[in-house]
């Protein structure tokens, strides 16, 4: 009996190491490139894992000769949880931006029309719930078909849904946005869940679009939150929201639900 035991708990305890072993962010681009559906939990990932270079990428516009705009399509359910990114991960990236960036021009302001951009959509459900980016997440131009949850997910960098459709519902419920959150021009055509989220840093929500119900309710914004411009529907809650150090609503229809 006391052998059975323990080669019970010897299984048990190879379970849990295995279960938390590193990933190559290969591995997942690949499985994702063959069409297989994605799913870890409590990994480590290693490398950046970038969606821009699907073997279904198309070319979907060509302006002028010195710019082309690429997109790629995850075609199936992606799911992490309580995985650690430890590189980059890329749904968006822009050759100009990146060989500025690269020298020392970071902060140069790039836009599609600059160079040569790639981008990626998701068609089936998206989640990463309790995760950690350490590396920058590049959401920008992203359309998300289906539901996405990034619920109680860290990002130690900045992260970019700039101009992001998310077509159903989305979580963000305790996020913890270490550096700039960008969802300028962002579209949210279902509800949209911000509930006691941490913005660490600038958090910019202008021109931001709210179909349906939005919370921002008990979330901290720690330096400025920017939500000029955005349009919300009646269904919104800003309740017991701190901004620590200001908020704009210039030209928005929000400021009338703050303390109502």
């Amino acid at each position: 009996m006391k052998k059975i035991l323990i080669i019970m708990l010897c299984a048990f305890v190879g379970t849990k190491v295995s279960a938390q072993k590193e990933i190559s962010a290969k591995v997942i681009f690949d499985a994702i490139d063959k069409g297989q559906s994605v799913d870890y939990q409590d990994a480590t990932i290693v490398g950046d894992l970038d969606l821009t270079e699907l073997s279904n990428k198309k070319r979907i516009k060509r302006i002028k000769s010195d710019y082309e705009e690429f997109k790629s399509n995850v075609e199936v359910p992606v799911s992490f949880k309580n995985c650690v990114f430890k590189g980059n991960f890329i749904a968006y990236k822009n050759i100009e931006e990146e060989k500025n960036r690269k020298l020392g021009n970071g902060n140069i302001s790039w836009s599609i029309g600059d160079g040569t951009t790639y981008t990626t959509d998701f068609e089936k459900s998206v989640i990463f719930e309790n995760c950690t980016f350490q590396g920058k997440s590049e959401f920008k131009y992203s359309d998300f078909a289906e539901k996405a949850s990034f619920s109680g997910t860290k990002f130690a960098q900045s992260a970019n849904f700039k101009y992001a459709d998310f077509n159903q519902e989305i979580n963000f419920a305790k996020c913890d946005f270490n550096e700039y959150a960008n969802f300028k021009y962002s579209k949210f055509k279902q509800d949209a869940d911000f509930f006691a989220v941490r913005f660490n840093d600038y958090a910019d929500f202008k021109y931001s679009n709210f179909n349906d119900r939005v919370t921002f309710k008990s979330s901290t914004f720690k330096n400025q939150a920017d939500f000029k411009y955005a349009d919300f529907k009646d269904d919104t809650n800003f309740d017991n929201t701190k901004f620590s150090n200001g908020v704009d609503f210039k030209y928005s229809n929000g400021k009338k639900y703050i303390n109502r």
